[in-house]
């Protein structure tokens, strides 16, 4: 086995194996225990840097999870150039955002039209009304 000695301790992790997948893109993966301050060598795939950490836990740990373990996603410098872009230009397009205008108040006259739209309208329905009571229908 070989050993980490990152953050003073020493630490036994399984060598670094490859893995040939049938997929061309594959993120690396990382255990991290915070607790002793160390970090495995990057794994292929996930199952492999769980096994890390139960050989951590049980080495270091007692088979008990400390705080702050945890298997990270370690994204490569290609992800991480377009993480900061995509990033860079949320932010640009944030603070250039036209900024929307505050609501003005309609203009007197519409005030007006509607004000005398409300009145007709109660004035036909009053008429109606009458003509009906003068009728008998």
């Amino acid at each position: 086995m070989a050993s980490n000695t990152r953050g003073g301790g020493s630490t036994p992790f399984r060598s670094a194996t490859c893995h040939a997948t049938a997929t061309v893109h594959h993120v690396p993966y990382t255990y991290r225990c915070e607790t002793c301050a160390v970090t495995a060598p990057r794994r292929t795939t996930a199952p492999d840097a769980k096994a890390d950490r139960r050989e951590h836990r049980a080495a270091a740990h007692y088979g008990l999870a400390p705080d702050g373990d945890a298997v990270l996603e370690t994204p490569g410098w290609v992800s991480t150039v377009l993480r900061a872009a995509a990033g860079g230009i949320a932010e640009y397009a944030r603070k250039t955002a036209q900024k929307p205008r505050p609501r003005e108040a309609p203009p007197e006259h519409w005030r007006q039209a509607v004000l005398l739209l409300a009145v007709g309208a109660g004035a036909i329905l009053l008429l109606g009304m009458l003509v009906r009571a003068v009728t008998g229908t």
